[in-house]
């Protein structure tokens, strides 16, 4: 036990004594190089300094000197470092001006195929995003046009189912039970001559009823007809709108100008590309009419909406006639007066038919008077 605790101890101390053996080892070295630098420095001084002679310096003076020596080390390294990054940092510069510079060459040569008509030209993305909204919005209003046809389409079936159901029965009741009436019937119901000849029947009645009910789907449809075209007409109009913008753009840039200037570019000239010579989905839907309210206007059947097309084929014809020349226009100031006029005519004809329906009420208590 004695010897193992002497061979640790002096283990130990033979480390300790290692490690003081290395920072002497380390301090004699830093002392060496003191020296060696005081001893250049003074040999430079005697050297330079021929009418004082040899200079000596004191002990406290060579510290002095020491000190000063190591503060311009660091600051020495300092500088270095300082160097080294501001290398770093002219090195991303000239990175960065390279790229900017490969970016201004290519929009310069995107530039010169714009201008020049070249085939590679970029793609206008405000064009593009115009378009698809102006499309979205034809889209909706197909739509809405398209569930319009439907629902006439189904009562137009309806209509005929019925009139075919009823083809057994007599034709007096026919009228009654489909509510369907021809433009005869509708002239001698409505008629002044002959308004008090109307027999004093429940089937005179429903007649009346029936023609009230038709006269009044057919002015709702004549609505829902208006609004759509209005719908159509603010749509066509912020088109409109937005070209105009554009166009006005372009030609605040110098890419466009009014006929007869100098630097005017025609849009239809064969060398430009074949996007700027495409043709706008707005002149496709205003080169053609709308044709699904003329279609459903000339597709109505004779019996089902007689009365309409006699009532109401001025005012739907002066108002399609209106509508197709002023397709790029957001706003109609004529349409409100055509709808009043429709509103009108649906009053007159409501008066009319409480007048005919009094009548024959009038008539029946007449003659139930006399029979009593």
């Amino acid at each position: 036990a004695n010897l193992a605790q002497l061979l640790s101890e002096a283990q130990d101390r033979n480390k300790h004594l290692g490690e003081e053996i290395r920072e002497l080892q380390q301090r004699l070295g830093e002392v060496q190089g003191d020296n060696k630098l005081l001893r250049m420095t003074i040999a430079k001084q005697r050297l330079g300094d021929d009418e004082v002679g040899a200079r000596h310096f004191a002990a406290h003076e060579r510290e002095d000197l020491v000190q000063q020596l190591e503060k311009a080390r660091e600051q020495i390294e300092t500088l270095r470092y300082d160097l080294q990054a501001a290398l770093d940092e002219l090195q991303d510069v000239k990175e960065e001006r390279s790229f900017y510079q490969d970016k201004s060459d290519r929009l310069n040569q995107e530039l010169n195929h714009v201008l020049g008509g070249h085939e590679n030209r970029i793609i206008d993305v405000d064009a593009l995003c115009m378009e698809n909204r102006y499309l979205q919005e034809r889209l909706k209003q197909l739509q809405e046009e398209v569930n319009l046809l439907k629902s006439n389409i189904a009562k137009y079936k309806n209509a005929l189912e019925r009139r075919k159901n009823s083809k057994t029965h007599s034709r007096s009741s026919s009228s009654a039970l489909t509510g369907v009436l021809s433009a005869k019937q509708v002239q001698e119901l409505l008629s002044e001559d002959h308004g008090c000849s109307l027999p004093a029947t429940p089937q005179s009645i429903s007649d009346l009823k029936s023609l009230a009910t038709a006269l009044l789907e057919t002015i709702h449809e004549k609505n829902m007809v208006i609004q759509h075209q209005r719908q159509t007409n603010k749509i066509l109009g912020n088109r409109v709108a937005e070209l105009e913008k554009k166009l006005r753009t372009l030609e605040i840039a110098g890419l466009w100008s009014l006929p007869g200037g100098k630097d005017t570019i025609t849009f239809s000239d064969p060398a430009l590309p074949v996007i700027q010579r495409s043709r706008s989905p707005l002149l496709a839907f205003t080169d053609k009419p709308q044709k699904t309210e003329v279609q459903e206007q000339k597709e109505e059947p004779d019996e089902t909406c007689a009365v309409a097309s006699e009532s109401l084929a001025a005012e739907g014809t002066n108002l399609n006639n209106r509508n197709q020349n002023k397709h790029f226009y957001p706003s109609l100031p004529q349409l409100p007066s055509e709808e009043e006029e429709i509103n009108k005519l649906g009053t007159q004809i409501i008066k009319l038919t409480e007048q005919a329906v009094a009548e024959l009420e009038g008539k029946r208590a007449g003659a139930s008077a006399r029979e009593q």
